[in-house]
């Protein structure tokens, strides 16, 4: 058994983190107690081989045919191609499998990537849409003229997101900082606030406000909820920016339900989906196959479930 983890190198440098990101830091860490052989890659690490009607894929120079199982961390956010990459190895490595099925590589995710082609906020939306999954009402105009009359969200406070989810780059005190691309709209004089100003609106949507303050985050291994979070805004709208957590590893049926349907749908091996509640009722806002969890490791009072060690036996034969 030898497992390859793909990740994407960090923007700013992290107080705390070393040069592997945390989350796959954590990997590592539980790949070693069990004595699993392991590598480490970056996604700018990969090399793509077409050779007298042959492919290879290289990851540091090693055929990722070597290993027995592959999990997909991070991508960029600013370039769809990271995406893609992670598809042009689930094509490869099926090949693979059924040409030498005696050693099948297994690629975590890999049918949900396939049944999630394009990996932004407006696909998740209409995932959503399609499939009859509570989701915030949400607009999106691609000359970004939201100054203009539209049929829908006319009346404020609404919320001004990233398409892709990309954050931005701040200087703060000398030191470059992530600040994430949401803004809260309390008239449309607003589209002109510090950070929002001066960006590019095409690349934004507009969805509704829920003034609960607070979210959600369901862990979800091959389909059912094992653990999560709940954390509170400690001041102004924004939960990310010191949010206050709390332990959330028995969601009630209703969002527990919501959150294996997704999973379900999507034939995820691992997922997380985040809520947050409007008109009373839990609506999605996101969902990630490669999450974050130190906070839940690490921010919350109580004994988390172990979301490393949930990654790395997360697999379907």
């Amino acid at each position: 058994m030898k497992y390859l983890i793909i990740d994407k190198r960090q923007r700013v440098k992290v107080e705390g983190v070393g040069e592997i990101p945390t989350g796959s830091a954590r990997l590592i860490e539980e790949l070693e107690s069990r004595n699993i052989e392991y590598g480490f890659i970056y996604n700018d690490q990969l090399e793509f081989l077409f050779k007298n009607g042959e492919t290879q894929i290289l990851a540091n120079g090693i055929d990722i045919t070597e290993y027995s199982n592959i999990i997909f961390r991070g991508h960029s956010l600013d370039n769809e191609m990271g995406y893609q990459y992670k598809r042009h190895i689930i094509d490869h490595i099926d090949e693979h499998n059924n040409k030498d099925p005696e050693n099948k590589v297994l690629v975590q995710n890999s049918e949900a990537i396939k049944n999630f082609p394009y990996y932004n906020k407006i696909a998740i939306a209409m995932f959503c849409s399609k499939n009859g999954i509570p989701h915030f009402n949400t607009y999106f105009k691609t000359d970004g003229n939201y100054l203009s009359d539209r049929e829908m969200l006319k009346e404020y406070p609404l919320i001004i997101k990233e398409y892709r989810g990309k954050n931005r780059l701040e200087i703060i005190n000398g030191k470059e900082k992530i600040k994430k691309n949401v803004f809260k709209l309390n008239d449309s004089e607003e589209l002109e606030q510090e950070g929002l100003v001066g960006q590019d609106l095409k690349e934004f949507f507009i969805q509704e406000f829920s003034d609960q303050a607070e979210d959600y985050r369901l862990f979800l291994k091959l389909g059912k909820v094992i653990g999560g979070w709940k954390r509170k805004a400690s001041s102004g709208f924004m939960t990310v920016s010191k949010g206050i957590y709390e332990m959330y590893n028995n969601p009630d049926d209703e969002m527990r339900l919501l959150a294996e349907k997704v999973s379900a749908l999507l034939e995820a091996d691992f997922i997380a989906v985040d809520f947050m509640y409007i008109r009373n009722k839990p609506h999605v806002q996101e969902f990630s196959f490669h999450p974050g969890y130190k906070a839940y490791e690490t921010k919350i009072e109580g004994t988390p479930v172990n979301i490393a060690e949930a990654i790395i036996t997360a697999f379907k034969e």
